[in-house]
């Protein structure tokens, strides 16, 4: 029973609204699938040269309601938000005391100098003209939410919770 402007109602159906909600809450179970078929969705459409970043994309922490999925966090690939987010125009200075920056001559394919190879270019600071945004964990993410069928789950456990 409720009171609504001083009259006494009774609210119809309120254990079946209850149970529907109830059914409908999501769980660590299925975030952790979501965000597992994020990560490999992520991977899918990663930007590669040498597959590092690739290779940290993970399942990040996992809750009751959220789940996260990271890249990057290691010292060999910290640039990860770069790569997703893109960077603005920039100066890059030396270290004050330290040497030039060097670039230019013969590289890897991780942009390490070639065995042999000197640097054909130096100097103090450069003009960095920034990098275009190249997403790849939230386009990820999204597919794997489309691809979960979430919402038929939904429904269907709210149907059957009646």
């Amino acid at each position: 029973m409720a009171v609504v402007n001083g009259l006494r109602a009774q609210i119809i159906g309120i254990k079946q609204l209850r149970a529907r909600l109830d059914a409908v809450k999501t769980n660590k179970g299925v975030l952790r699938l979501v965000a597992q078929q994020g990560v490999k969705e992520a991977k899918l459409i990663v930007p590669r040269k040498t597959a590092n970043l690739a290779r940290t994309i993970r399942v990040g922490t996992v809750t009751d309601t959220s789940a996260t999925v990271v890249a990057g966090g290691t010292t060999e690939v910290g640039y990860a938000i770069y790569v997703e987010r893109g960077t603005r125009p920039h100066v890059i200075r030396s270290r004050p005391g330290g040497p030039s920056l060097a670039w230019g001559g013969r590289r890897t394919l991780g942009g390490r100098l070639s065995k042999g190879s000197k640097p054909t270019h130096f100097a103090r600071s450069v003009r960095h003209p920034g990098t275009r945004a190249r997403p790849y964990l939230v386009p990820g993410v999204r597919r794997a939410l489309r691809q979960a069928g979430l919402r038929k789950a939904i429904v269907k456990a709210w149907d059957e919770a009646a």
